[in-house]
């Protein structure tokens, strides 16, 4: 027999019975859920995929004007060179008695013999710089042949079809620094080696932007001086 009363067993035998009936109620995800879920995941990998397009895009952006500016940079460096190598080139035309010193400067344009060549070359080189057009320059650089120099330039101007330009996010002004009659030195727009049968002490590039509320450019200059002598020593 058990020990106790008949009630007392009943409650502990009714309560044994409903224990072993009792389930736990699993919890699980709704169709709606999973729905928000998904669209949440979706609109997540969006925003990353567009985000990271515009990273990679600035990056390359940067990149590219990064190898501009380094470009440009050595362009000025070999300006500086060529107008410091500037050569006392000479030659006759046939309405003149004497001979010409090659050397031409405008506010925008600019001709000379330099023994500065791009290629490492060990002839003279004619170079040619133009900002006529108001907006960068153009560069020509070519072998300075025996003969009248301009009119080689010319037929090299004719047969270019299209010339690069340089810097176009600026206007560019041509200074050619002079000695006057006082002994004083004086920035002046032009110089004529045929005319002055000399050269300038030296010349200043100036570099404007085109856009007076740019941020991101600045006015800035380059400048070289002259080595040589008229007579070539």
């Amino acid at each position: 027999m058990y020990p106790g009363n008949s009630y007392e067993l009943t409650l502990i035998m009714g309560k044994n019975y409903h224990s072993s009936f009792v389930v736990k109620q699993a919890k699980g995800f709704t169709l709606l859920e999973l729905l928000i879920a998904i669209s949440l995941s979706a609109v997540l990998m969006t925003v990353l995929v567009v985000g990271l397009r515009q990273i990679s895009h600035d990056f390359e952006k940067q990149g590219k004007r990064l190898d501009q500016k380094i470009d440009e940079s050595l362009l000025l460096l070999q300006l500086e060179k060529a107008i410091l190598g500037t050569f006392a080139y000479r030659f006759k035309e046939q309405s003149l008695a004497r001979e010409e010193l090659f050397f031409e400067g405008s506010k925008t344009e600019l001709n000379w013999v330099s023994t500065v060549s791009p290629g490492r070359n060990s002839s003279l080189m004619l170079w040619h710089l133009d900002a006529a057009e108001g907006k960068g320059f153009r560069l020509n650089v070519l072998p300075a042949y025996p003969g009248n120099l301009h009119k080689q330039l010319e037929k090299a101007q004719t047969e270019q079809e299209h010339p690069m330009i340089y810097f176009t996010d600026y206007k560019i002004s041509l200074h050619y620094l002079g000695v006057t009659t006082n002994q004083k030195k004086q920035w002046q727009t032009s110089w004529s080696g045929k005319e002055k049968n000399d050269f300038p002490l030296g010349v200043r590039i100036q570099f404007e932007p085109l856009e007076d509320d740019s941020e991101s450019e600045m006015d800035f200059s380059v400048f070289s001086f002259i080595r040589a002598l008229a007579n070539g020593k």
